[in-house]
């Protein structure tokens, strides 16, 4: 008989919660229900003197309240520090390299950062006509760079990507990332550490031939059904004319890119010529990496 007259007081309590939940609904006090469970936890602690009844009885109170409560709407998503960043900040280029895994990734950023003039807009790097996002999760994948959404780069060291197994594996990443939808364009450590302006050619001329292979298809794709006896002339002239102007436009991008990386390199020399202890460093360096 206690037994029972225990369960049915639990019912009770269940049935009071509920009630309090649906008329504070119609009448627009969400908060009937708090203080609903809140009475009952002050008669809990005021009248039952059995330790396990206590127990008991506060976790039905506050069990139902839980599940009958009015779901919250969800927060809105509080912005990460990279998101808040602005040009303005002083120091928004060091948090954007301190997300690098390797110095040859944080190469290639610097390199992106002064080849496009990107800067930070909500979490990622704008310029150029050009969106750069860093560490982009995909799928069961973390990209190292993705270029307007759909154009992954991969910056590839020695030590992880030259094996066997690691260029299997890297083969069936990028078959994957491909049925997704994406191109991958992977460049070699040694490539953004020691001639970022290649890296950035390789970058203009792999977003070109994409973006261009992009606007063929859309314009294939646009293209009305041809009418019996007409000649898709038109369509195959702006095709051309398309293709022209993205070639003239990647050779006239090579030609920047070598003399930008000549007169690097004729700096370089300058300042290793003037300072032998310079000289040291960088020849360690080379010989270190040429080791791994």
């Amino acid at each position: 008989m206690i037994s029972i007259a225990i369960i049915g007081f639990q019912m009770v309590i269940a049935l009071s919660l509920v009630a309090a939940r649906l008329f504070g609904a119609a009448f627009n006090k969400p908060d009937w229900l708090f203080w609903v469970a809140l009475g009952w936890t002050a008669f809990t602690f005021a009248f039952v003197f059995a330790s396990p009844l206590i127990i008991l009885q506060l976790v039905v109170i506050w069990g139902v309240t839980a599940w009958v409560r009015p779901k919250d709407e969800d927060a809105p998503k509080q912005p990460s520090k990279l998101e808040m960043l602005t040009a303005e900040d002083d120091n928004w280029l060091r948090l954007y390299r301190s997300i690098c895994e390797s110095p040859a990734e944080t190469a290639f950023l610097d390199a992106m950062v002064s080849a496009f003039d990107l800067k930070p807009d909500t979490g990622r790097l704008v310029g150029g006509g050009l969106l750069l996002q860093i560490q982009v999760p995909v799928g069961n994948y973390r990209l190292d760079f993705l270029v307007d959404k759909k154009l992954v780069i991969e910056v590839d060291g020695a030590r992880w990507h030259s094996s066997p197994e690691a260029v299997e594996r890297d083969a069936a990443r990028d078959k994957v990332l491909s049925g997704k939808g994406f191109e991958v364009l992977r460049i070699s450590a040694r490539t953004t550490l020691y001639n970022p302006d290649q890296a950035i050619a390789l970058v203009r001329k792999t977003r070109a031939q994409w973006l261009a292979r992009k606007a063929q298809a859309r314009t294939l794709g646009e293209a009305k059904p041809l009418q019996r006896n007409q000649r898709p002339n038109n369509i195959r002239e702006r095709v051309k004319q398309f293709n022209d102007r993205v070639q003239q436009e990647l050779d006239e991008c090579r030609e920047q890119s070598v003399k930008r990386g000549d007169e690097q390199s004729r700096r370089l020399q300058e300042e290793l010529d003037a300072d032998p202890k310079l000289r040291l460093q960088y020849e360690k360096v080379v010989a270190d990496w040429d080791k791994n």
